[in-house]
This record gives C-alpha cells, sequence and structure tokens, in this order.
C-alpha cells in the first residue's frame, strides 16, 4: 500500500477537446502553422459579449425549450453549459451585457455543424471515442469520491472546538539562529552558567527577533514543525538543545503559553471547518483506498520492476520503449514495461515502487468508479451528450474547415496592405493632472485654469495623487492604459486641452493633453504573425458562415422568442 495515497477527483474542466487531423497538402509551408492557431482562434469565433454568471446562474434550471434544430430542443441547460465553457475559456466578463438572442443562435450554427458532423459518422473517429471516454472516467470518479468519500465524512459539535484549542494556542518563543556548531555550543555553554537569553540573541543572533530582543509568538499551526516538535516536551523557561535546520543552528526558549481564546473562535470557525473536513476526507479516502487494493487483483513483476532503471541512457530508453511484457496488472488493466520506463524518466527523485503505487491506485479507483456505471444515470447522460457534441463541433472544424484554408506569403501581404492601419502601433498621450478631495476645489482649479494659471505650478501646490510633486506629470500613456471611463475624455482633447471636472474614485480630477503622438504602421515583417492570425481568422469565418448558411437552408428551425426573452429578464435582475 502507497503511503498517503488518496482518491484523485479530477476538476471538471471546459471542452477543450485536443485532436489533430490530415489538413492535405498545402502551396507552400506556411500551411503547416495553421492547426497552430487554431486554438487561438476559436476562443473568439462566434462568441458575443458575456456577463458574469456566477451569481446569475444559481436560480434553479428550468428545462424550458428555446429553440428547436430540426427536431433536436436547445434548452436553458444547454445554453448555461455553452456559457460557462465560454467563461473558463477566457474572461468575457467585462465584455459588455450578453445578448441571449444571439447567443441562442450561436447555439443554432453549432447544432448544425454538430448534427453535420454525425451525418459524416465522426461520433466513429477514435480520437472522439477516446475523449469521451477519458471524460466518463472523470465524471464517475468525482462521483465515486462524492459518494464514499465526501458524503461520508460529517463535521461534528467538538470537532471545530477541539482544533482550535490544540492549533490556535499562543507560544511565546525566544529564538537564536546562528551559522556554526561551535558558535551555537558557546552559546549553550554560557546560557547554562545563567547569561541572559536575551543579551545573548541580541549580541549573537541572526534571527530577526533576536536581533531586536523581542520575543516570538506563534500558534501552534503557524510554526514550522520542527519548532512544534522541540517545544512539545518544554516547560516555560526551559531551553532546548542545539537544532540543526539545514545550515543554520538554533536555540529556542519556551517564555509563556497561552490557551486560545474562546472568543476568538467565531472569527476562525469557518476555516477551521475546512480544515478539518479536508483531515477527515483525507483520512477516509485513505482508508477507502486500501479496502479497493485488498479487493483489487493486482499482480506486480518485481524482478522486470527492479530491471528498469530511472538513470537510462536515450539507447537503453529505446529499448525499453518496446517492451510490452507487464510490470503490472490491476484487474486486467496492464502497465508494460515500456509504458512504466517512459513514466519514471521525470521523477527521478521518487523510487520506482512509490511511481508504481501511485499508477496501482488510480487503477483500483478507476476500475471502481466505472464498475458503478454512473454514465446510464439521467444526469451524466446527458453531460455526456454535450461533451461529445463538442468535441464533433471540433473534429468538424479540423477535418471540413481547416483543410480548406490556403494561406500563402503572397495572400498575406495583400491582407495586411488592405488593413495596415490595425497593425499600427497604437497613439501615445502625454497627459498632466490634478487629483483633490472635493468638487468645490476642483472647480476652483479649473476656474483658476481658464483663467490662464500654470498647469504644472497649481499641480506641485494643490494635487494630492503621486504625480503632485512633479507638476501632474504622469508620463506617456496608450489610450488601453488609462481607465475605462478616462479614455472618451482623453480623445476628446485636442493638445493642449483641459479637460472637464470627472470624479475619480473618491476625489475628483482634472487633466491636460500635453501631447499625442500618432502611432506609426509596423512593416509586414514586424506583424506577420499578427497579420496570419487575423487573416486566418477572417478566412475561418467566412468558410465556416459558408457552411453554416448552406445547412440553415436545409434545415427546419424554430425559435421560442418569448422564452429567450423571459430568460433574458431574469438574468438581467
Amino acid at each position: 500500500m502507497a503511503q498517503g495515497q488518496s482518491i484523485v477527483t479530477g476538476q471538471r474542466s471546459g471542452v477543450e477537446p485536443g485532436s489533430s487531423s490530415d489538413t492535405g497538402k498545402t502551396a507552400d509551408s506556411i500551411n503547416a502553422g495553421i492547426l497552430s492557431v487554431v486554438a487561438f482562434f476559436l476562443l473568439f469565433a462566434f462568441v458575443g459579449g458575456c456577463v458574469s454568471l456566477r451569481q446569475k446562474w444559481e436560480i434553479p434550471a428550468r428545462e424550458k425549450i428555446l429553440a428547436v434544430v430540426d427536431g433536436e430542443p436547445i434548452t436553458e441547460e444547454d445554453l448555461k453549459y455553452s456559457l460557462q465553457i465560454a467563461h473558463r475559456r477566457e474572461d468575457l466578463s467585462s465584455a459588455g451585457k450578453l445578448s441571449l438572442s444571439e447567443y441562442v443562435q450561436k447555439l443554432i450554427d453549432d447544432m448544425l455543424i454538430i448534427e453535420e458532423a454525425r451525418r459524416m459518422g465522426m461520433e466513429q473517429d477514435p480520437q472522439v471515442q477516446q475523449a469521451v471516454k477519458a471524460y466518463i472516467l472523470r465524471e464517475s470518479v468525482v462521483k465515486l469520491y462524492d459518494e464514499e468519500i465526501s458524503r461520508k465524512v460529517s463535521i461534528s459539535d467538538e470537532d471545530i472546538p477541539s482544533y482550535y484549542k490544540k492549533n490556535y494556542e499562543k507560544f511565546s518563543l525566544g529564538i537564536i539562529e546562528v551559522s556554526s556548531e561551535k558558535e551555537a555550543g558557546n552559546i549553550a555553554g554560557q546560557l547554562k552558567k545563567g547569561a541572559d537569553f536575551n543579551d545573548l540573541a541580541r549580541k549573537y543572533s541572526t534571527h530577526h527577533s533576536g536581533k531586536n530582543g523581542v520575543d516570538v509568538v506563534l500558534t501552534r499551526r503557524s510554526m514550522p514543525p520542527y519548532i512544534g516538535k522541540t517545544i512539545a516536551g518544554l516547560s516555560p523557561g526551559e531551553l532546548s538543545d542545539i537544532l540543526k535546520i539545514r545550515d543554520k543552528y538554533y536555540i529556542v526558549k519556551l517564555i509563556s503559553r497561552k490557551e486560545a481564546p474562546d472568543e476568538e473562535l467565531k472569527n476562525v470557525r469557518k476555516e477551521i471547518e475546512k480544515v478539518v473536513r479536508k483531515q477527515k476526507e483525507k483520512k477516509r479516502a485513505d482508508q477507502y483506498l486500501e479496502y479497493l487494493r485488498e479487493r483489487a487483483a493486482i499482480k506486480v513483476n518485481k524482478e522486470l520492476l527492479s530491471a528498469i532503471s530511472q538513470d537510462k541512457s536515450d539507447e537503453e530508453a529505446s529499448n525499453w520503449s518496446k517492451d510490452k511484457r507487464a510490470v503490472a496488472d490491476v484487474n486486467g488493466s496492464v502497465l508494460t514495461a515500456g509504458e512504466f520506463a517512459a513514466m519514471v524518466k521525470p521523477y527521478k527523485g521518487k523510487s520506482k515502487e512509490n511511481i508504481l503505487n501511485s499508477w496501482i491506485d488510480r487503477k483500483v479507483v478507476d476500475h471502481e468508479a466505472l464498475s458503478r456505471h454512473y454514465e446510464t444515470s439521467p444526469d451524466l447522460k446527458k453531460k455526456i451528450e454535450r461533451y461529445e457534441n463538442q468535441l464533433l463541433k471540433q473534429a468538424f472544424i479540423n477535418k471540413a474547415i481547416i483543410p480548406k484554408i490556403k494561406i500563402s506569403d503572397k495572400s498575406l501581404k495583400e491582407y495586411y496592405m488592405k488593413h495596415r492601419e490595425d497593425f499600427a502601433e497604437p497613439d501615445r498621450f502625454r497627459v498632466r493632472q490634478i487629483t483633490v478631495k472635493t468638487m468645490d476645489e476642483a472647480r476652483e482649479l479649473l476656474s483658476s485654469l481658464q483663467d490662464g494659471t500654470d498647469f504644472s505650478w497649481l499641480a506641485k501646490k494643490k494635487s494630492i495623487d503621486p504625480a503632485g510633486p512633479e507638476g501632474g506629470e504622469v508620463g506617456w500613456l496608450t489610450m488601453q492604459k488609462f481607465p475605462g471611463p478616462v479614455r472618451k475624455i482623453v480623445a476628446a482633447l485636442k493638445t493642449g486641452g483641459i479637460s472637464p471636472i470627472f470624479k475619480f474614485g473618491s476625489s475628483y480630477r482634472i487633466i491636460r493633453l500635453q501631447e499625442k503622438l500618432k502611432g506609426k504602421v509596423l512593416r509586414f515583417e514586424e506583424v506577420r504573425d499578427a497579420v496570419y492570425k487575423a487573416y486566418f481568422k477572417e478566412r475561418f469565418n467566412a468558410l465556416r458562415d459558408e457552411f453554416v448558411s448552406k445547412l440553415k437552408s436545409e434545415a427546419r428551425i424554430k425559435v421560442y422568442d418569448e422564452a429567450v426573452k423571459s430568460l433574458e429578464e431574469r438574468l438581467d435582475k
């Protein structure tokens, strides 16, 4: 049994199916790089703005139908799932108010592509099937953990106070830290003769507390393990033996210990509950894992295990990679010598036995999770279907759209010439600012500025922000560096112009545009990668729109506008 092993639950991640396909031969080597930008582009393709959903989606899900595509319904839950994926892929929280109507149209487009992928037989693709199996395993392990660990752990009325009293007890310590054993021995000898601990700490200690001649107050949970063990057998006033920790030597004096105050428990109760639950779940998981291992049919070829070296030459590693002999077998799942040799290579600081035990632990958990057939439950069935749909959409893109994108140097240069302004450096603005606490102060300053008072002089005298001493000089900034509400103000100013008063946090501000530099257009060679991505995006969109348009012309689509509007209103509340 591997010590300290627990059931490991996978985080439920957004659908990011990794797949590759033969994109076909292209006119030049540029197209070999197309797949490398697919992941970049797909984050943005057909995704509108999105409001923050963490709170709003806590409303109970009602399986209302929002649209029907060739008899296949699109429900609120489908919309929720899609938006959650979008949130995991990128931060859309500041992209503005989401139009659910537009997003439903996106789901309709996706549904058409998914159904076309099914008609093309892509659900039989080995990569799709393998990814679905892996997803079922991950979700099954999560459910097993919930059933056998989380639900079987409870926190009693005594658990939290007991943990608090033990781990929040306060210890006042004196610590002397020196660099050599000889010096530590000399100090220990002086202490035995009655020398004052604080005097010696101030004279010799390199520890921050000793230098200042102060005590260190720690709770049991906050102190390093070596300190905890050291003071366990000490009474107030007693000294520890000399401790060596890495390259330093320590002498610790227990000055006093004080029980955790009852009145502070309420402030840390929630934190303690999490810690106690985690500890209990770890203990329960270890027990359950041991139970699973006892029931499993586990075989280990110790002779073969011993023969595999962790410090292999490249030639040895190549030879081992072809070895199909079983190092271990867990309920019929086999780990070959080749697989194990590749597995141990990155873990030179970990023994082969521990690495193998970790693999065995995972396998016994996997087998138990799969044996319960959670995938037949209605909720997981639906999750699997949605996940498979995302895989099919990706497979369709890889096989039906990507191969059609042909990119050459000529096409990139032509695109660059048509969109040169898109690849310019951003404009830069040099501004000064004055910040004051009240509107009345700001009005008085603005009046003075309009009468011709020097902006820099006023900033030095009146401004309360860090730029004040510099005459309000902020320096050169691009528009993106300005806070959102300030951008419109800066954009409206002419060189030398002074802004109206605007509120900035709890203060009031006036700015002056000193200079503006127009961003220069960069040469093609300097922005080639950006041009490539932009052109790829344009071609991808065009081809996808073409596919979707054709599929729409042959499909029966019904959108339930009232249901969409009702959902939109609920989210707005």
